[in-house]
């Protein structure tokens, strides 16, 4: 099903025959020529370059003090302030292009609060919708992963590098530059690789965000060649340039994650934060301040799109859910939720069943192979989602048109989308199975489905149940591919809030996407906090 649903669709569209032309190859050599001198093109490869470099850097600046405060301190709500890092995942694009508009637009909350103190006639914060407004979403959107990825790594170093530093009577600031950094510095670079990768592949900020043809990335440019222009010729030519940059980032963030951190051992305990603060320690207080902030970026946008969708001509009302629920014919709404949760209950159970094949499959494979494998099954998280999405519009317009329904289109779509990531979380639990339980239950002769069933499924279920919510909380806010397949026969929520933005319809948007902010955050705590309980 990879290899058909992945592969398959990328190779014929590369390959394959372009459906307005008859006979003509959809990827020549004089499309490559031409790209390769075309100032344009360059234009958009350049900037579509930049802003993902320093979208990278602003989210690891902003991430590198919450790692720290992470590492160093407990404080209330430090469980939830982790489980804040699964944001890119989670949290549909549209959405953050949503919060954006309704917290630093010109009529947002940062807008009317400054004109209200210093009684300013027009709005002073107005670059959203520029490089500046592109970079804001993506560092909002990411910074997150940043803290939670180098976090991680910082909590495995050995208190015994410090302890040596402080007994040397180094400083702080000696021991961070000196012993604590080129130890995280493996971390560092790997989070800066994957978000430079998810910035690369970001679609609906910049389409929204951009503010014009200015800054056009190759992903907002495939999209339009393709699904407006209908040249196929022109996107297989910037897919294949987007999909290099894809594997070559990807392979830089493997060869970053190979690099283990230290074992851990004699861990120095977290302090308590409010004790350190009421000892008016400087870096209790500068965590503080950090955590301020970071809540108040990370939460205010959110919390703008509830009010927004509660508040209507300086009024607060249920209008905006009256009109979404209202019982009248044809309503997109009701049949945009029925989509959405049929195709992402359908794709997590399809994602769930081929990633446990592709487990086993893995797992049986000979270990000078197996590195490789594991790279092919993963890749699907490198590539741009618009890349995948105009190979199905390809392959559906080519073969499919007529004879398939676009609701198992899509269905599939979002199952190998998921698949990777599901992988990606069970596979730890799974190696971490110790193995005397397989040479024992040998010895005891146990059945091969009774260990399966009695010994296997208890270890696995909690982690088996968070990748199924996880592949269905992917597959309720992807828009990316939607985009490229979607005709009015199958609409989703992501696209009812991107149809209503489009309109500047901002408080159906709103309503839209609290519905599915609910639907996406509630249903993976639901599940995590399952699988906890079960654990």
């Amino acid at each position: 099903m990879l290899v058909g649903g992945f592969y398959l669709p990328l190779l014929l569209f590369l390959g394959g025959q372009d459906p307005l032309q008859p006979g003509v190859s959809v990827l020549r050599l004089e499309y490559l020529l031409e790209f390769l001198v075309d100032p344009w093109n360059l234009q958009v490869l350049g900037f579509s370059l930049e802003q993902a470099f320093w979208s990278a850097i602003l989210s690891i600046l902003l991430g590198l003090p919450g790692a720290w405060l992470l590492t160093r301190y407990d404080f209330p709500g430090r469980a939830a302030l982790q489980r804040f890092a699964y944001l890119p995942f989670l949290l549909p694009s549209i959405l953050v292009v949503l919060a954006m508009v309704l917290f630093f637009g010109n009529q947002g909350w940062i807008n009317q609060s400054l004109m209200f103190l210093f009684r300013l006639k027009e709005p002073p914060v107005q670059f959203l919708y520029s490089l500046n407004g592109i970079l804001l979403g993506h560092v909002f959107y990411n910074f997150p992963l940043a803290m939670r990825l180098i976090g991680d790594q910082w909590e495995r170093i050995s208190a015994k590098y410090s302890l040596a530093a402080r007994m040397l009577g180094h400083s702080p600031q000696y021991n961070f530059l000196l012993v604590t950094l080129p130890l995280i510095l493996p971390s560092v670079l790997g989070a800066f690789a994957l978000i430079f990768l998810l910035c690369l592949n970001s679609f609906a900020i910049i389409l929204v965000l951009g503010g014009g043809v200015r800054h056009t990335t190759i992903e907002v440019l495939i999209y339009q060649l393709a699904r407006i222009d209908l040249d196929f010729s022109g996107a297989a030519v910037l897919s294949l340039f987007q999909s290099g940059l894809a594997i070559l980032t990807l392979l830089l963030l493997l060869k970053q994650q190979r690099k283990q951190p230290p074992v851990r051992q004699q861990l120095l305990p977290r302090l308590w934060l409010p004790d350190q603060l009421r000892l008016r320690r400087p870096e209790a207080w500068l965590g503080l301040v950090w955590l301020v902030v970071a809540l108040t970026f990370g939460i205010g946008p959110l919390l703008a799109i509830v009010f927004d969708s509660l508040q209507q001509a300086d009024a607060f009302t249920w209008d905006a859910y009256q009109v979404l629920f209202a019982e009248r014919e044809n309503n997109r709404f009701f049949s945009a939720l029925w989509n959405s949760f049929r195709i992402g209950l359908t794709s997590a159970l399809l994602a769930s069943l081929l990633g446990a094949g592709l487990l086993i499959w893995l797992e049986r494979t000979p270990l000078r192979l197996r590195a490789g494998l594991e790279g092919l099954i993963l890749l699907p998280m490198a590539f741009s989602t618009v890349v995948f999405g105009v190979a199905w519009f390809h392959l559906n317009q080519s073969w499919l048109a007529g004879s398939v329904s676009l609701f198992w289109i899509a269905t599939v779509l979002h199952a190998i989308l998921g698949c990777p990531y599901w992988l990606r979380l069970v596979l730890p639990a799974w190696r971490a199975i110790p193995s005397q339980w397989h040479i024992e239950s040998k010895i005891l002769c146990i059945p091969r489905l009774r260990f399966w069933t009695m010994v296997l499924w208890p270890w696995l279920r909690p982690t088996l149940l968070l990748a199924f919510g996880f592949a269905f909380a992917l597959s309720l806010g992807e828009l990316n591919s939607m985009l490229m397949i979607a005709d009015e026969t199958v609409r989703t929520l992501p696209l009812e809030i991107y149809s209503a933005l489009s309109g500047y319809r901002f408080h159906q948007a709103s309503a839209v996407g609290v519905v599915l902010l609910v639907m996406s955050v509630g249903l993976f705590l639901l599940v995590e906090r399952t699988a906890l309980l079960k654990q």
